[in-house]
């Protein structure tokens, strides 16, 4: 997550450039600009706690091998697997993120289309009240990613990377690109499994 971190500020200072330049509101640029650096630095901090709180098991003593151990890939989902509301909600703020959402919804382009129809496909009502309560509630970007990545319905996620790909070629940012595909990985799709996936649909 520290690589997520670094990749929101670096996302951020560009878009306050952008903003700033063109007179609009700074506000969501700030906001990804302090939650990368609350990210990275938190994440600092839990390394340093690690390397000075490691604890040896004695000789003897084995491990308890758990489902947990089980490596991902070996792990069968059920693929349709119902979303919670608050994945729903998580869903479309890591789709609005992608749209550079500043706080305004009132403009009617392409980016805000691809926001609401993702609300429509995850069942929110209401979209434009609906984002900034739930942008409100995922302020700590690590809860917004430990939830998306939690999403196991097949197509649900599908229509994630898809949208949020979209807006990426739209924008033809390198390191949303780059963001993007540490996400997929997250979720399952290497590198290679999300380019088929966007070839199949494009």
């Amino acid at each position: 997550m520290k690589t997520f971190g670094w990749v929101l500020i670096i996302l951020g200072a560009l878009s306050f450039l952008g903003a700033a330049s063109k007179g609009h509101d700074v506000f969501g640029p700030c906001f990804c600009i302090a939650v990368g650096g609350l990210i990275v630095y938190l994440k600092r901090e839990k390394e340093e706690i690690n390397n000075t709180t490691l604890t040896v098991l004695p000789k003897k003593e084995k491990p308890v091998e758990t489902k947990c151990q089980v490596r991902k890939e070996d792990v069968v989902v059920n693929e349709n697997q119902p979303l919670s509301y608050e994945q729903k909600e998580a869903a479309i703020c890591l789709v609005a993120f992608f749209a550079g959402y500043t706080g305004d919804l009132s403009i009617n382009g392409p980016a805000y289309m691809l926001g609401y129809q993702s609300s429509i496909f995850f069942g929110i009502d209401d979209y434009k009240e609906a984002l900034p309560k739930a942008m409100a509630k995922f302020q700590d970007a690590d809860k917004l990613m430990d939830t998306v990545i939690t999403i196991k319905d097949r197509k649900s996620k599908e229509f994630l990377l898809l949208t949020c790909y979209d807006l990426t070629k739209m924008s033809n940012n390198a390191e949303a690109y780059e963001l993007l595909s540490n996400i997929a990985n997250e979720m399952g799709y290497n590198k290679t499994a999300l380019k088929q996936l966007v070839n199949q649909y494009s």
